[in-house]
């Protein structure tokens, strides 16, 4: 009898462990998605891999809302070149995930090699 019980009380975990799982999987993907599309459409290339600035403004850790992200990238203003028809909103909200998801730098106190 122990030992039924002892199975069902693992299958009702391991259950309710796959759904938690299964939750958090969209979100993953979407950042997964994000991060390609950032390097698919060159964004890398003037913002940085993880958006911390380049040629481009920094836009990582610390992203504009989504609309506004959105807004910009269709009519920027500046050197960066308009993203009318190239990108979709699905793909800058999921770009927006990725670069969101990117912690913040350490504060420059706490860098050594800053403090000497």
């Amino acid at each position: 009898m122990k030992t039924i019980s002892l199975i069902i009380v693992t299958l009702i975990a391991t259950l309710l462990g796959t759904g938690v799982a299964a939750a958090q999987t969209p979100a993953a993907a979407s950042l997964q998605r994000g991060k390609a599309l950032f390097i698919q459409h060159g964004c890398a290339r003037c913002h940085g891999t993880e958006g911390q600035g380049g040629a481009g403004a920094r836009i990582g850790s610390k992203p504009p809302a989504t609309a506004a992200l959105i807004q910009y990238v269709r009519n920027p203003s500046g050197a960066m070149p308009p993203y009318r028809n190239q990108v979709t909103d699905a793909e800058l909200t999921d770009i927006r995930s990725y670069l969101a998801s990117i912690p913040p730098p350490p504060p420059v106190k706490d860098i050594p090699l800053l403090n000497q």
